[in-house]
């Protein structure tokens, strides 16, 4: 209920900028794009539009086929077996993925996506 609880606050708050609002998928977000800059050789600033649907969580799908690196469609600059078979699942696992390495959460990079 991540997103469904940042659209409601985004629709009632009053005197709050609903682009103000995030949920813990920016967190999602965020790594998919490093993942993306990554292995394209590209810095994830020039990186726009990318979607996480769905919940903070494994089942949730980042999609790039909005994707753009400075102005222009990327996905078809991805290689559609990277994308299903390594992108898609190492973004929806990769908090699992830092627990299991680290031996603790990922609290710094929750809280870096949250502001």
């Amino acid at each position: 209920p991540a997103n469904t609880n940042a659209a409601i606050v985004a629709a009632h708050a009053e005197g709050l900028d609903p682009r103000r609002v995030t949920a813990l998928t920016r967190l999602d977000h965020n790594r998919g794009l490093a993942q993306v800059a990554d292995k394209l050789g590209v810095a994830v600033r020039d990186l726009e539009n990318m979607t996480v649907w769905g919940n903070h969580s494994a089942s949730q799908f980042p999609d790039v086929a909005e994707l753009t690196l400075n102005g222009e469609k990327v996905a078809d600059k991805l290689d559609a077996a990277w994308v299903n078979d390594e992108f898609i699942p190492r973004v929806a696992k990769r908090g699992a993925e830092i627990i299991e390495v680290r031996g603790r959460s990922s609290a710094a990079s929750a809280a870096s996506a949250a502001l």
